[in-house]
Parts: structure tokens; sequence; C-alpha cells
């Protein structure tokens, strides 16, 4: 063989031996990232439910949902007057300037995170009636010119807003809800009554509801807590949710049953929204109005969505998490209308 085909046989040789110590390599290159790739996923994932875990037994370590004032951490919610305050009517009538100005539209618009099926019905009945004692109560993150939650009230940025979104929550899941909007500042104005009165105005709207509609089964007051952000905000699987308190009046006979309403509805809460529920307050005469007017119904309650400084996000989300629960509880216990 001549020299100069010897030379070219190996030069061959030198070249097949580079490929394939190229395709080696890349080789090991994508085993590699694969199993880089699994290792930081298998990590975040035990994260993930390490922490879920911690959610879910901090939970359910609580044994009782009331909430009672015997130890120096319980005082958080010893500010019993909180459902009671008595702001002047030139504080609760004033209107602030808005962050922004499509306010309405905005919490109108907040859409459900997940498809929802409704697989009952009402048929067009009206079965829960929502309303706001309190209708003005208003949040910070929205109001331009203050930060102090005594001043948190508005006409159009309120706890009505919220009430709305539940409401269309619950017709989503066929669950037929009247909600009630009226001012109850405009009315109380109109009158020269003072803010203390509220509870007395909502009770006519309540009972001029019921007697409209016999169907009417269920009566949600829905306020806002004046406690600030670190007391009204839980996050569940690192999304933030406004938390939710129920107030009972005990200053009625039959209080009892609004009690096991609520008790019922906090330990739903509890098995599919740990920790989103503070729990129940319970009031008695001596600390406030004591009735709200749920001596009216067996199924009425107080619920505080949030507080003054919760946002439109969050509250949606609990409000969400709510309607998931109510409709499945009146489903339940009207399992024969199905």
């Amino acid at each position: 063989m001549s020299p100069k085909l010897t030379e070219d046989k190996n030069k061959r040789k030198g070249k097949n031996k580079t490929i394939l110590f190229l395709y080696i390599a890349v080789l090991l290159f994508i085993i590699w990232a694969i199993a880089t790739i699994w290792l930081a996923m298998t990590y975040k994932l035990n994260n993930k439910n390490n922490e879920e875990n911690e959610v879910i037994n901090s939970a359910f370590n609580k044994k009782n949902p009331t909430i009672n004032f015997n130890s120096e951490e319980d005082k958080i919610f010893e500010n019993t007057d909180r459902d009671d305050l008595k702001p002047p009517m030139e504080t609760v009538l004033k209107d602030r300037t808005l962050r922004l100005k499509n306010i309405k539209g905005i919490f109108g618009n907040m859409k459900s995170p997940k498809e929802i099926s409704a697989f009952h019905s009402t048929f067009g009945k009206e079965v829960v009636y929502i309303y706001h004692s309190h209708s003005r109560e208003s949040f910070l993150p929205y109001l331009k010119d203050t930060s102090r939650p005594e001043e948190a009230y508005h006409s159009v940025a309120n706890i009505t807003l919220v009430g709305k979104m539940l409401g269309r929550a619950m017709d989503q899941r066929g669950v037929g809800t009247k909600v009630e909007t009226v001012d109850i500042v405009h009315l109380l104005n109109s009158r020269k009554l003072a803010y203390t009165s509220s509870y007395n105005v909502s009770r006519e709207l309540v009972q001029l509801s019921q007697n409209e509609n016999k169907d009417l089964e269920y009566f949600i007051d829905i306020h806002r807590d004046s406690l600030r952000k670190e007391n009204t905000t839980t996050e569940i699987n690192r999304t933030k949710y406004a938390s939710l308190l129920f107030v009972v009046g005990t200053g009625h006979a039959e209080y009892e049953k609004n009690l096991q309403f609520a008790n019922n509805l906090h330990t739903l809460l509890e098995n599919r929204y740990p920790a989103l529920s503070k729990g129940i307050l319970k009031k008695s005469s001596s600390q406030g109005n004591g009735i709200y007017n749920q001596d009216i119904s067996p199924n009425s309650l107080i619920i505080e969505i949030g507080g003054v400084d919760n946002t439109v996000e969050e509250l949606h989300r609990s409000t969400e998490a709510l309607a998931e629960v109510l409709s499945d509880y009146y489903w339940e216990e009207n399992s024969e209308s199905r």
C-alpha cells in the first residue's frame, strides 16, 4: 500500500475517533442534565409536601373553633367592639379619593380560578340572602388619602362588592342568591340616625325580603374586620387569602342553632382550606349588639371576610372558598330536593 493511502486511512481513523468522542460527550451531558432536572423537581416537590403538611397539621390541631379570651394569644380577638364600632356619621359619609377609577369593574370581573360545574340547581329560587349592615366598610389599598382603619369607609369601594362576588360564586354553583346592596349609611343619614342603628335598619331589609320570599333559608351579613393585615390574612399553598371569621350573637334564646351552623361551616373549611377560618367569635349583649338579626333564622350569621388591608385578589379567593363550602352544605342539607 502506498504511503499516501496509509496516511489517508490514518486520518480517517483519527477523524472517526474524534466524532465518537463528541457523541459520547453529548450523550453524557444529556444524561447529566436530565439527572439534575429530576433531582431539582424531586427536591421542590418534597419541600412543597412538607409545607402543605405543616399547614394541615397546624390547622387540625385546633380542637375548638370557638374563640375564648383566656390567654394572651387570644387577646387578638378581644377587641369585641370591632363589629359595633361607633364612628361619627361625618367620617362614614366622607367619600375619599379612590386609587383606581373602575373599582366596581375590578371586583366585578374577578373570575373563578377553576371550572365550576353546577350539578344541582334551585331553578330560579333564591334561597340565600346576603346583606351588609355596615355597607360602607372599605379597604385601605383602594383609598388614596388615608391609611387609618377608622377612616376606611366609602360609598362605592366597599364590602358590598365582596358580597356581590360571593353571590355570583353561589349562583355559579346552582344556589340562587339575592345580594342586598342597599346603602345602610344613606338610610341612616336620611333618618338622622347614628351608626349604632345599623343593625336595626338592616333588620328591616331582612324582614322585608323574608316576607316577600318564603324560599329564603340562609341569611349572611357580610363584614370586613377592622384589624390589620397580619391578623386578617392567611397563606395556603403559598397563596394569600383573606381570613374568615364567624360571629355569633348569644343575646337571644335560639343562638345555639346559629352556633351549630357556624361550627359546621368552620369544620368544612378546615377540611378543605386549613387555617382559612379563624374560628367563631361569640358575642353577648354586654359585648355589643348581641343579636345581629340572627334571631330571624337558625341559619343566620355574620361572616367577616378579610380586613381593612386586604386586596381584591385575596378577598376573591376567600369568597370562592366560602361559596364552595356553603353551597355544598346547602345541597347536603337539602339532598331530597336534588
